[in-house]
């Protein structure tokens, strides 16, 4: 379970920034919270802001943290640049430091906080902090880089002791010791990455997710358990849909021989995926038994599509405890719609395994104190010197502490929290001729 995320130096984010997932004192909504041995973690939280504001930057701050921990031992070579770390470009200070990335995890039962500071060129620091339930902090993971000499000094601890010389020998400048640890198969550096690789998902719904549609289908294809889930599912959104079909032409990447795929580029491979895309939905024709067959793709909404593409995904979340972090799950869907899949997360019935859900929206309308408490809902503005910064409302000093009963979505849209757009006079004077 995901407890905490840092972040500083990244995009539109400067000085550090804190998102956690740490209950507070709040006693509203107790069926939205995960109970753990010493503090009790939250079911999710929505993010919200005005464009440009920096919430999507957040998301993809911990989108790169994931990236970085998967492919760097394994998909970079020495010397290649770490392309995806932009640090603040708004003061001419923060333009040549590192970039700070830190996640704090609950894994087997074991808090863990790992995290690393890294500039385009090379990895600066890196640190493992475990704090198992019955003893004390042990940092058990330490490297750090002399700005000046670029020297690197390590320290190893507790069972990574025993493994200090290859670590200190395999892992690269641009790269971190988590992740060619897991390449070696050192246990624990394996149980921290897989946690990640297989509990952390990240997706930007903005644009139209061809990728993920065809991800659904070829599972719905292959699995019938997970196909009546997912028809299940979309009967139950009202899209009038009754049965979804994929056709027997549907080709995976896998399917294709592998002389093949290394004649052709990632690009083409991914076309003949897509080309070979042959699903349809099933509608009946109104007072009869009439079946009427649609082209997924050609006939059925941008909103129905995403509905399908997330479908998959989202069940498996559940089920399996993941933390699932969308960037604009709501565009092209009903407000209702996505108010029932957050619903689904925060139920004690359907999420029953510690699944998180976490939205970075501008869906004001789930902006309620039957649905969320005050310390999920937190908002993005950038501040005079145009950094962004994070709160939520359970972070108000108590005199100005919203109350756990009020109108939230009212009182943020009047600009009460802050986190809203601040419209120049062009807007209310504009003429039109």
């Amino acid at each position: 379970m995901l407890i905490e995320f840092r972040v500083a130096n990244f995009r539109s984010f400067k000085g550090e920034q804190v998102f956690s997932l740490v209950a507070s004192k709040d006693s509203s909504c107790p069926g939205n919270l995960i109970p753990c041995e010493k503090f009790n973690l939250l079911k999710g939280a929505v993010i919200y802001g005005p464009n440009a504001s920096g919430k999507s930057n957040l998301v993809k701050a911990i989108s790169f943290m994931d990236w970085f921990i998967r492919n760097s031992a394994t998909r970079m070579n020495q010397g290649d640049k770490i392309e995806d770390i932009i640090p603040f470009r708004l003061a001419v200070e923060s333009k040549t430091q590192p970039s700070l990335f830190e996640i704090t995890m609950l894994v087997k039962g074991v808090r863990y906080e790992y995290g690393f500071t890294a500039t385009t060129d090379r990895v600066f620091d890196e640190w493992l902090v475990a704090c198992p339930p019955d003893g004390r902090r042990q940092r058990w993971l330490e490297r750090q880089c002399n700005l000046e000499t670029g020297a690197t000094s390590w320290a190893f601890r507790g069972p990574l002791k025993s493994v200090k010389k290859i670590l200190r020998e395999r892992t690269r400048d641009n790269g971190l010791a988590l992740s060619r640890g897991a390449e070696l198969n050192i246990k624990l550096l394996s149980d921290l990455f897989m946690w990640i690789r297989e509990k952390l998902w990240v997706f930007d719904l903005s644009n139209r997710p061809v990728a993920l549609m065809h991800k659904t289908a070829e599972r719905f294809k292959h699995d019938h358990i997970f196909r009546e889930r997912v028809i299940e599912l979309v009967r139950q959104a009202d899209f009038g849909i009754e049965r979804i079909t994929v056709g027997d032409d549907f080709i995976r990447p896998q399917d294709l021989p592998e002389k093949l795929k290394s004649l052709l580029s990632e690009k083409a491979v991914r076309d003949m995926v897509s080309s070979s895309f042959n699903v349809h939905t099933i509608h009946k024709v109104h007072g009869t038994d009439i079946e009427e067959r649609f082209d997924f793709e050609k006939d059925e909404s941008n909103g129905t599509q995403r509905f399908f593409a997330f479908a998959g995904p989202f069940l498996d979340a559940l089920s399996r405890g993941v933390v699932m972090i969308v960037d604009e799950l709501e565009s092209n869907m009903h407000p209702l719609l996505t108010r029932k899949l957050v619903e689904l997360f925060q139920s004690p019935e359907a999420n029953r395994r510690g699944a998180q859900l976490i939205l970075a929206t501008h869906d004001s309308t789930l902006m309620e104190p039957t649905l969320f408490r005050r310390d999920q809902i937190w908002l993005v503005e950038k501040n005079e010197k145009g950094a962004s910064e994070i709160f939520s409302l359970y972070d108000f000093k108590p005199k100005d502490r919203p109350r756990s009963t009020e109108a939230f979505q009212k009182h943020y849209m009047s600009g009460r929290y802050g986190g809203v757009p601040s419209f120049g006079p062009i807007f209310e004077n504009l003429e039109i001729n």
